[in-house]
């Protein structure tokens, strides 16, 4: 008899080494009867990392709770899994309904990283869909990619009928309104009328496209009942953004640059949410999310209120500024008095300056001392090598203050005992910020500032973690690419690249085949750097964020030359905030 497609799904099940990642049915997933579309949404990594992605499961909320649409959820199989279902002839599978996601109208995928590009062509591969958007037919679904890594979408164009660029909740209801009422339309036609939405990119019809932007955080679009992980997940806690956007104008961020202006929620708002989240997952734990979260306007009232409504409630911060103030604060908001982690970026004010992270020494130095006075036994610091005008004094710079983190905590820390973490990642420039034009810096030269911090960085009580540089050179060759860099991708797949943000699978000599397939190398590719007047692979997106004001801002960093943050100094004109879209502060 003829196995039934559940049935193989259960029997490769047995296995497999999580079986949990793939039987669905958790608590706050949505079943639906009778809808006019079926949707597919995608993290493309593992069901532990993705399911907790705030991006899906906004959207997801979204569609399942606001139309009759009906979205589920497919994750990338871990290799064992797909392994045995290519084996088998089991087709990709939504949680939901364990039916094939090629059988969608729509699927969807977040682009959080460069690096979880190849899972998208083994996702699509093991759900019989064309890899191309030029080889699909009308039976295909349309494939569709959000997220921040969509505000370059020329690499992976190829792969996708359109994008959404910005917002999801400004976009995705016109985009199902309309693809509902144009259902049984030829697909090339369907796409011509998305391409004339604000927010939708469409390679078939490329021109520009602005980012979409809600110009507030409707209550009505929370998450309030998220789907709760059947097995223990990366971010297993509540997770609530609180505002969106940032405007401390760091240089290096492509997030600030590309969610500005700030939108801030109010805090009944927040705290009605947060109880109702709480209630609805039994979370113990809350995160409030932003890219800077202690900017919030009224942070102080809305943490004062959660610890009276719900005094057992772990509230995290993060995000954290590198100031005593937002230390103080951390401190009072968890029970877990372990560790901190705070991000310098850069080792000395010179370089700080260049990127316009508006930390001094003094306000570095008084973060540690209120660390360790708070309880905290392990700082973990963040920094970055091979940003612009980089020095050797500048790598000294990162020595000098894991040195005097260490020497603060011995003074401050009630034990005396304490363990610094530095944590160093390579810089790889972004599309949309002023750095775009800029070049990575190659691999030997990377080479040998990891051996200066190694030879020099001491040992006792220091813990030097350096990121492999074969990883960030292949984000770095991918962020800014152009079309060709599609061919890349794809060669490297068939090569054998997957999972490549797991360091037990990334496979460099696969991404070196892949950028030789199109003439190129990756080294040659991620340090190119573009004349200030050149045409950009992605000049057909239109950030909001003037051309002008990121050659100023480049120009700023040759000097050294700080702008203010708009939210509490002058308007920096960044083109941004016109019309309906301004800055959104609540007030305290």
């Amino acid at each position: 008899m003829t196995k039934t497609l559940k049935q193989s799904i259960e029997s490769l099940l047995e296995r497999v080494e999580k079986p949990a990642r793939y039987i669905g049915g958790e608590v706050g997933s949505v079943i639906k009867q009778e809808y006019p579309l079926r949707v597919i949404l995608s993290y493309p990594d593992v069901y532990e990392i993705g399911t907790g992605n705030q991006a899906v499961q906004i959207i997801y909320s979204l569609i399942n709770h606001h139309s009759r649409v009906w979205a589920e959820r497919a994750y990338c199989p871990w290799p064992d899994m797909s392994g045995l279902m290519r084996e088998n002839g089991v087709p990709l599978f939504s949680l939901e309904s364990w039916e094939p996601v090629a059988g969608a109208d729509l699927w969807g995928f977040t682009l959080q990283h460069e690096l979880t590009y190849t899972n998208i062509l083994d996702m699509l591969d093991l759900a019989g869909v064309p890899l191309h958007w030029k080889d699909r037919g009308d039976g295909d679904p349309l494939v569709f990619a959000g997220g921040p890594c969509a505000s370059n979408p020329i690499p992976v164009a190829r792969f996708f009928d359109f994008f959404i660029i910005g917002d999801g909740e400004e976009v995705v209801p016109e985009m199902l309104r309309v693809c509902e009422a144009e259902k049984g339309t030829p697909r090339g036609e369907l796409l011509k009328k998305l391409a004339g939405m604000e927010g939708i990119y469409v390679p078939a019809t490329p021109g520009l496209t602005r980012r979409a932007a809600v110009s507030e955080l409707d209550y009505s679009m929370i998450p309030l009942k998220p789907v709760i992980p059947s097995m223990a997940a990366v971010h297993d806690r509540a997770t609530f953004e609180i505002m969106r956007g940032c405007t401390r104008g760091c240089r290096f961020c492509m997030a600030g640059n590309w969610y500005r202006p700030v939108r801030e929620r109010p805090a009944d708002d927040i705290q009605r949410a947060v109880t109702e989240m709480v209630a609805a997952t039994g979370y113990e734990e809350a995160s409030l999310s932003s890219l800077s979260t202690t900017d919030y306007s009224c942070i102080q009232e809305v943490l004062a209120r959660l610890a009276q409504s719900m005094p057992r409630l772990t509230v995290s911060l993060p995000s954290l500024r590198v100031d005593p103030a937002a230390i103080r604060m951390a401190g009072c908001t968890s029970s877990r008095k372990g560790s901190i982690t705070l991000a310098p970026e850069a080792g000395s004010q010179r370089l700080r300056d260049v990127i316009n992270k508006q930390v001094s020494g003094e306000d570095i130095q008084e973060a540690l001392a209120e660390a360790f006075r708070g309880g905290r036994t392990t700082v973990k610091l963040y920094f970055m090598i091979g940003l612009p005008t980089e020095t050797e004094a500048d790598l000294q710079g990162i020595i000098d203050i894991a040195t005097a983190a260490r020497r603060i905590g011995r003074q401050e820390a009630a034990a005396g005992r304490v363990q610094i973490n530095v944590s160093i990642a390579s810089f790889a420039p972004k599309a949309h910020t002023p750095f775009q034009w800029a070049g990575m810096n190659g691999r030997e030269e990377l080479a040998g500032k990891h051996e200066f911090l190694r030879r020099n960085m001491p040992r006792k009580q220091i813990k030097l973690s350096l990121h492999d540089l074969e990883p960030s050179l292949v984000e770095s060759a991918i962020a800014r690419g152009r079309e060709e860099t599609a061919g890349a991708i794809e060669a490297a797949w068939r090569a054998g690249a997957a999972f490549d943000a797991w360091s037990e699978h990334f496979n460099f000599e696969a991404w070196e085949a892949g950028f030789v397939a199109i003439g190129s190398g990756i080294e040659q590719e991620a340090t190119r750097s573009f004349a200030l007047d050149a045409a950009l692979p992605w000049d057909d997106i239109d950030s909001r964020v003037d051309r002008e004001f990121l050659l100023e801002e480049n120009k700023k960093a040759e000097s050294g030359e700080a702008t203010l943050d708009c939210r509490w100094g002058p308007c920096g004109d960044c083109g941004v905030c016109e019309d309906e879209l301004q800055m959104n502060l609540v007030k305290p």
